[in-house]
């Protein structure tokens, strides 16, 4: 879904040692070397693990390359169930007061470590694109999908629906 974002070839090669598909290599790496997304201390990647939404929201951050602004976020609590103390926070905070591209729940909860849906990170990546939430209207997430893949953004990607947790390598 990020990488629908970015433009750019580049030569397969992993540091990745658990990612065996060379389209998910290259979408790894590339996002690795640009800091948007890091694998673990053990060398690994884990692409079919769940994505959460603070770990979505740190991406987001730093692919619009203002991760330099997180800082002025860190202290302040946007939502009640992400405080100063978690590690995403700034990065959330920015999203939501500097950025403008998440929302919580209807409950005014985040739940920064539920795992992200397709609908969610799409909506996201909508609105990182610039796109308004009144230009797409119509019932969420599936009027987001469809503008999504109207502009290409999940072609080669299986996603099942709007609803559906995304892993690691279709991010």
């Amino acid at each position: 879904l990020l990488l629908g974002m970015t433009s750019g070839v580049f030569a397969a090669g992993s540091a990745f040692s658990d990612i065996t598909d060379p389209k998910t290599v290259r979408d790894a790496e590339i996002l690795r070397l640009m800091g948007v997304m890091e694998g673990y201390d053990n060398g690994t990647f884990k692409p079919g693990a769940a994505l959460t939404r603070a770990q979505f929201c740190k991406m987001a951050i730093w692919l619009l390359q203002a991760q330099d602004e997180s800082a002025q976020y860190q202290n302040m609590t946007v939502f009640p169930d992400v405080k100063p103390s978690h590690w995403a926070s700034a990065y959330i905070n920015q999203a939501a007061k500097g950025q403008k591209i998440i929302t919580g729940h209807d409950d005014g909860l985040f739940r920064p470590d539920a795992p992200i849906t397709s609908g969610q990170a799409v909506t996201i990546l909508l609105r990182m694109l610039g796109c308004k939430d009144e230009e797409i209207g119509g019932v969420w997430p599936e009027s987001y999908m469809a503008a999504a893949k109207a502009m290409g953004l999940l072609d080669g990607i299986s996603i099942a629906n709007g609803r559906a947790s995304i892993t690691r390598a279709q991010a």
